[in-house]
């Protein structure tokens, strides 16, 4: 039999993988949540019974995994109120969803439970988008016990995902690149998006405008690479494009022309390394893009 699941924490990210685990066969003995309201609608959403909800934390303990799927500034406080108010056993298993934290962040002196991180590389902005791309979902698990190393194995598979295991001195840089891929991409698209509203272009139609420019680069990169992936002026060596658009920028925020030429650089380092990009061209619009920022 599965071992049993408490869920501290009814929120986007709990419910999407508690449900992959429910549905996986992990019995769900209770769901621990300040509002009862929010909790049994999870319950309705997972799939269990209403009266597995609780606002006692203690009533976690009674799980063999503990799932604390809580803003990365309360896991510490809500695993010590845990540790210090339960006597958890050494067959207990205390896991995090935090991408930044490692599981020792959980650690109690005395507490015998086993810690463990366990990180599903996706946006959950949505929760019923998290739980169908779970599937083939790469996860981070980081964890110092080889018993918990085992059993994060065994929930990735369940949720239907892919393990990546982590030294947990790598978390924040881990979570630098999932953050940059991410969330920065997401900011770079609204940045485009707002320059296409100053060149005219309706609100509505702006952003529809730019979608299948993004996705064929994302299908390109995901085809080839990031390097051989690469297209526009700055691979291609075009200075005088490069020139103009920071032309066009210095009558925008300057921030924004900051922010070109920072991506510039680094796109000319990939256009180099990728061997498409003459390092002498390479090195006339680094020093274009340089003069700029200093003026």
């Amino acid at each position: 039999m599965k071992q049993s699941i408490a869920l501290i924490g009814p929120g986007r990210v709990g419910c999407a993988v508690s449900k992959r685990l429910h549905l996986a066969g992990y019995p769900l003995r209770t769901i621990i949540s300040r509002s009862r309201e929010r909790g049994e609608k999870a319950c309705a959403y997972i799939g269990c019974e209403k009266n597995l909800v609780s606002e006692q934390l203690k009533e976690a303990a009674t799980a063999q995994i503990i799932l604390l799927a809580v803003p990365d500034d309360h896991i510490q406080m809500i695993a010590s109120k845990l540790q210090t108010s339960c006597l958890l056993s050494d067959q207990t298993t205390l896991i995090h969803f935090s991408g930044l934290h490692s599981a020792e962040i959980m650690r109690q002196e005395k507490s015998p439970a086993m810690l463990l991180s366990l990180h599903p590389l996706l946006p959950f902005a949505d929760r019923q988008k998290a739980f169908e791309m779970l599937q083939l979902c790469p996860c981070a698990i980081e964890t110092e016990s080889s018993q918990a190393l085992a059993l994060a194995h065994q929930l990735v598979d369940a949720i239907g995902g892919y393990p990546l295991t982590l030294d947990h001195k790598k978390k924040p840089l881990y979570h630098a690149a999932a953050s940059i891929a991410s969330n920065y991409l997401v900011t770079l698209l609204a940045v485009a998006r707002d320059l296409l509203v100053s060149c005219g272009i309706p609100p509505d139609k702006a952003l529809p405008t730019l979608l299948p420019l993004v996705q064929t680069s994302f299908d390109n990169v995901k085809d080839l690479g990031p390097e051989q992936g690469l297209s526009g002026p700055i691979v291609r060596g075009d200075i005088g494009t490069v020139s103009a658009h920071m032309k066009a920028l210095t009558n925008m925020p300057s921030e924004l022309l900051q922010l070109y030429q920072l991506m510039g650089k680094l796109t000319t380092e990939i256009g180099q390394n990728s061997g498409r990009l003459d390092p002498t061209k390479a090195a006339e619009i680094k020093k274009l893009l340089e003069s700029q920022q200093e003026q």
